[in-house]
């Protein structure tokens, strides 16, 4: 059986204005998560995934959208990924709250793809 999508992200440079322009354009109801900083939490629609929305720093991208992926373990998604052409950029790290746990790779394409295991 395949895994999951389980949730998505918008990253640019300006958070406080993407969270506007999301919110205006799609209606999303979206809140700032205060242990994470710059970061907005998407209020789950119905048969939708939770997303979030991020404030880039100048060690990241610029900007990006990224899904995340749940897995059994990230650390052996990553080393496959590797093994597959891909490139880990963030190892399995804590996310703030007791969220769980993720990681990120780049596929061959550029593409960020993210892992999560709670």
């Amino acid at each position: 059986m395949g895994k999951p999508v389980v949730y998505f992200e918008i990253a640019g440079r300006d958070g406080e204005a993407l969270k506007e322009f999301y919110g205006d354009l799609f209606d999303w109801k979206i809140a700032r998560h205060a242990p994470a900083g710059d970061y907005w939490y998407i209020e789950n629609v119905e048969g939708g995934i939770p997303g979030g929305i991020m404030q880039t720093t100048e060690e990241m991208p610029p900007n990006y959208v990224s899904i995340y992926i749940q897995v059994d373990d990230i650390q052996a998604c990553l080393d496959k990924a590797e093994s597959l052409g891909g490139k880990t950029v963030v190892p399995p790290t804590a996310v703030p709250g007791g969220m769980g746990h993720i990681g990120v790779f780049v596929d061959p394409a550029g593409n960020n793809i993210g892992l999560h295991k709670f």
